[in-house]
């Protein structure tokens, strides 16, 4: 009974961070109510597979799986700009395949000749903080307007939704600092939330699919249309994806350092090849891109379920899930401000452990003294218009239009320049291996 609440908790927050994303895109590329589900269920059993790989074959951890932040970017900034550059959006879909599967690639290259690794020990306490502190200053934004329900194109506030998102809120908050409903906090808080939010017309009518099973196929958009200059936009993503696949793998081993368990070793490699594996997987089967979520860290912290065992039970049901077409629209009717407002406490202990990771550096004050750069630049660049960058190319509009890459990047730099002066990286702490 145990490893089952576990398991379903594991399900239901894996669901919440990343039901979304396919849905969101799907919209923007004006795909159909059938075509729309079909997407959701190949990015799910993307997400699942690579899930599973992570945590039998990678780093082992109890990591979800999510669609990548900056593929999300990346699929919306050429929306627009592939009906100019490529001709259409059906051929811009058929370019991004070529870019998720050119990222792999990349991705495995990195990994097997061991460029992972050297990165992986410039990922101290300092970076780790910032990279928290601005993980979370970024999620705001989408929290807020999710549980406010303003959805793409609206500028209002909805005060039913608001109304019923603060009760969820609250709800969520009093049950994680129960003793006995701790452990059902998001079972418990998505169940009451979807209800409250049907009694009072909140909800979507589920749309129902006529065929009952869905098996993935390969490049749904057509054959991968090679765009060379595209390479360069891969290659950039990829340094993104594994900078925010070492940052997930660090907050999960603090939090299980802080735990008594046992930390995994030598698993870099393994988790970045895997990571590769995770894109070949998304260009494949015309999915997003899948990287680690840090959130799984607040997660671990907040239910204490440290467990491999629930997660990889969780990974096998959503993959059951994304193959059953009406399960699979049955959660994709999942009001968005639900699922925001249940998972809400979780990120938000992601502040404290942000805040810890500066304890753990050699030289607190310094260490904090040095966040504000980052800190300052990140947040900063999260409060400009999206028009602000329309006369950049798209790789710099990536780098820029995204705080918290442009504010790790500066975080990572900052480390690296120290490190080279001093011959050591800036902390006693442990480093990944």
């Amino acid at each position: 009974m145990k490893t089952t609440i576990s398991s379903l908790q594991w399900f239901l927050f894996i669901v919440s961070n990343s039901i979304i994303v396919p849905i969101v895109i799907a919209s923007q590329y004006g795909l159909n109510s059938s075509d729309s589900i079909e997407f959701v269920q190949r990015t799910l059993f993307v997400l699942a597979i690579s899930g599973l790989l992570q945590v039998l074959i990678g780093h082992r951890y109890p990591i979800m799986e999510g669609p990548a932040g900056v593929w999300w970017g990346v699929f919306s900034l050429y929306a627009s700009l592939g009906l100019v550059l490529f001709g259409s959006q059906g051929e811009t879909l058929r370019v991004l395949q070529f870019a998720l599967l050119a990222s792999g690639v990349i991705g495995i290259l990195l990994s097997v000749f061991g460029l992972v690794n050297k990165l992986a020990r410039y990922f101290t306490p300092p970076v780790i903080g910032t990279y928290l502190i601005l993980l979370v200053a970024q999620l705001s934004g989408s929290f807020l307007k999710g549980m406010l329900g303003i959805e793409s194109g609206e500028n209002t506030i909805k005060p039913l939704v608001a109304l019923g998102s603060i009760v969820i809120v609250l709800l969520s908050f009093w049950f994680t600092s129960h003793r006995i409903f701790n452990r059902l906090n998001i079972v418990l808080s998505i169940g009451i939330g979807w209800g409250l939010f049907a009694l009072m017309g909140l909800t979507k009518p589920i749309n129902v699919q006529d065929e009952l099973f869905y098996i993935p196929h390969l490049f749904v958009f057509g054959a991968p249309r090679i765009e060379w200059s595209m390479v360069l936009t891969s290659l950039f993503v990829t340094f993104i994806l594994i900078t925010n696949m070492l940052a997930s793998i660090k907050v999960v081993e603090s939090v299980f350092a802080q735990k008594g368990e046992r930390i995994e070793r030598n698993t870099i490699k393994r988790s970045g090849i895997i990571s590769g594996v995770s894109q070949l997987l998304g260009g494949s089967f015309s999915a997003v891109g899948a990287v680690p979520i840090s959130g799984s860290g607040g997660f671990i912290s907040t239910t204490g379920i440290v467990q491999r065992r629930p997660f990889i039970v969780a990974s096998i049901l959503l993959l059951f899930v994304s193959l059953f077409t009406p399960l699979t629209s049955f959660i994709s009717s999942l009001p968005a401000a639900v699922g925001y407002a249940a998972i809400f406490p979780v990120f938000a202990s992601m502040i404290s452990l942000g805040m810890n990771e500066f304890k753990q550096a050699k030289n607190e004050d310094h260490a904090l003294k040095r966040a504000g750069i980052p800190l300052l630049a990140g947040i900063g660049v999260m409060f400009l218009p999206p028009e602000a960058f329309s006369s950049l190319s798209p790789i710099l509009t990536t780098l820029l239009s995204n705080g918290l890459v442009f504010g790790t990047m500066i975080a990572l730099s900052l480390e690296i320049i120290h490190s080279l002066r001093k011959d050591k990286p800036y902390s006693n702490h442990k480093m990944l291996k």
